[in-house]
């Protein structure tokens, strides 16, 4: 006489086995799936860095050019703020304050630098000031973090001389 097995499904091995398979699966998806989101975030937050540090150093670039160097000669970088006579707006000062670039023109200080980074440092070399028959020439130092908590840092520095030679072709 056979007897026949009617049980069916799985046997509590088979559940076991194949539990520990799924969860082991779980696990490595859920960790490359963090590990991707931290990278993202980490690239993002770098990019709103450059972003910020190009648009303040080209702003700020574009008018040095054409401006006189109205800071006294640093060549150790420990200027904070930078004095320029630009030949249309006058007499303008570049400084950071609470990590972010202001800039002030006739007695008006506007920020041109969001709230999105931190500038821990600003400082202005400069060479060349006055009458020196040297060309002027800034040399800017900065340190930018995000403020999204990312720990992440860019330092930069950028050289730019000015084109105004008035003082210097006067004498």
């Amino acid at each position: 006489m056979n007897k026949m097995n009617n049980q069916k499904g799985f046997s509590i091995v088979e559940v076991v086995v194949t539990t520990f398979v799924f969860s082991i699966i779980s696990i490595i998806v859920v960790t490359n799936f963090v590990g991707i989101l931290d990278l993202q975030r980490r690239g993002s937050a770098a990019q709103v860095i450059q972003e910020e540090a190009l648009f303040a150093v080209e702003s700020m670039a574009r008018e040095i050019r054409v401006s006189q160097i109205q800071s006294p000669n640093d060549p150790n970088c420990t200027l904070t703020s930078l004095t320029i006579d630009h030949p249309i707006n006058g007499p303008t000062i570049y400084s950071v304050g609470n990590g972010v670039i202001n800039k002030t023109v006739g007695g008006n200080t506007f920020s041109i630098t969001s709230t999105k980074v931190n500038f821990s440092r600003l400082n202005f070399c400069v060479k060349g000031a006055g009458i020196d028959n040297e060309q002027p020439r800034i040399t800017i130092v900065a340190s930018i973090q995000p403020t999204n908590g990312e720990d992440l840092q860019f330092d930069i520095q950028t050289s730019i001389s000015s084109r105004d030679l008035r003082e210097e072709l006067l004498n």
